[in-house]
């Protein structure tokens, strides 16, 4: 069994391409989200179609900390299908993580991985935090996900340590 680890980054344009189009999460959204939830992640994680719904309103809803509608992000599919999200909090409700927006899911169908997609939707998050006024974005990941690491990695989030924050 492994722990988690925090990574913090600043905020800042975005100076990418964007490849695909997004648009900002609604709470008409739910099923889909939690749809792609589950083909992300699959049920051991992620458990039922209604556990999985649940959790995602309850995100809505606040219960893990101030929802940011308008910074969470989805790619849609032809059909409008959620093919990938990204759904931030204006900071999560825990006493170990710094109080900063958080990046509460950042999720890719299996048949849409490999795109690109999940990179995009942190740049337009990290973007949209900026231009709201937002200097910092957190994430916590399982320390054994050696791609969610290389991903934040790269886009310039390193350990945080809240006896050591220099940001």
């Amino acid at each position: 069994m492994t722990g988690n680890i925090t990574l913090i980054a600043r905020t800042v344009p975005n100076s990418q391409e964007v490849t695909a189009p997004t648009r900002s999460v609604t709470e008409g959204d739910a099923t889909g989200l939690a749809n792609l939830l589950l083909e992300a992640y699959g049920s051991r994680t992620s458990g039922t179609q209604e556990q999985a719904e649940t959790m995602i309103r309850d995100a809505f809803r606040g219960r893990f900390g101030p929802f940011l509608a308008e910074q969470s992000q989805l790619v849609e599919d032809a059909d409008g299908s959620p093919v990938a999200a990204a759904m931030v909090l204006a900071r999560r409700e825990d006493p170990q993580l710094p109080e900063v927006p958080y990046l509460f899911e950042l999720f890719t169908a299996s048949s849409h991985r490999r795109r690109g997609l999940a990179e995009q939707l942190v740049r337009q998050v990290m973007a949209a935090l900026h231009e709201n006024g937002y200097e910092e974005v957190c994430v916590r990941i399982p320390e054994d996900n050696s791609a969610a690491l290389a991903l934040y990695l790269a886009l310039d989030f390193h350990r945080w340590n809240p006896d050591h924050d220099e940001m």
